[in-house]
């Protein structure tokens, strides 16, 4: 981990319609060049791991409340055993999956990255031409 980023390893739960307890291996980065975004990293039987993207925004609401549209859904459960847990749903035209992190792992990578970066000073770090040349793929 350097100054500018985060990276934090978690096992997350897949939950699925069978008995068996399935894990996937997981990372969530940060970093202060795109800070409004949290990258999660995950470990499968793809020849590469496979990331999503999404705001740190949605992450941190979805801590306390269900949050998102669309693609990524977040919210907030308690596993089996009655700890508190947050549920990330990802859809893509390859799947559906929900997966479950410890809450207590999400917080806490969540206020490494607070650390790092406050909630509100975010947009300090954009650079507005860096914005556009990534849209119009003009880098």
């Amino acid at each position: 981990m350097s100054a500018s980023t985060i990276s934090y390893p978690l096992a997350l739960r897949l939950l699925d319609e069978g008995d068996d307890e399935r894990y996937i291996q997981a990372e969530l980065r940060y970093s202060v060049t795109d800070p409004l975004a949290v990258t999660a990293v995950f470990d499968t039987t793809a020849r590469e791991p496979v990331p999503w993207v999404f705001a740190r925004d949605l992450l941190s609401a979805g801590l306390d409340e269900p949050s998102g549209k669309g693609d990524i859904n977040v919210w907030p459960a308690l596993d089996p055993h009655g700890t508190p847990t947050v549920r990330l749903r990802l859809r893509s035209p390859d799947g559906d999956a929900v997966l479950e992190a410890p809450a207590t792992a999400v917080e806490d990578f969540l206020i490494q990255t607070w650390t790092l970066v406050p909630t509100g000073i975010e947009g300090r770090l954009l650079s507005i031409d860096a914005v556009l040349d990534s849209l119009l793929d003009r880098t």
